[in-house]
């Protein structure tokens, strides 16, 4: 039988674990929209917006890609958690 402690810690890392890829992709969307605005923004006011394009470039690949990495690693942890609890699940029914 599981402690019931480890059950709530375990509750308690799963939401931190599911707030942090939440907010990684709240932050990227934000971001994205902020770089694009500063574009339209540069174009509307007939400046250059060459720095814009430089920086939307970088950092919105970039942002997509640790959200993207982060999300993987969630995810692929949740999945190799469940595999292993089958399979002792699987091991204790045998025995």
């Amino acid at each position: 039988m599981t402690n019931p402690t480890s059950s709530t810690r375990q509750h308690i890392i799963f939401f931190a674990q599911i707030a942090s890829v939440s907010l990684i992709w709240i932050f990227v969307i934000l971001i994205s929209v902020w770089i694009f605005n500063l574009l339209f923004l540069a174009i509307e006011l007939n400046d250059v917006p060459e720095a814009s394009i430089g920086i939307s470039i970088v950092a919105i690949p970039v942002f997509l890609t640790l959200a993207a990495i982060l999300t993987y690693v969630f995810v692929g942890l949740h999945k190799g958690k469940s595999i292993i609890k089958k399979q002792l699940e699987k091991d204790q029914h045998e025995t």
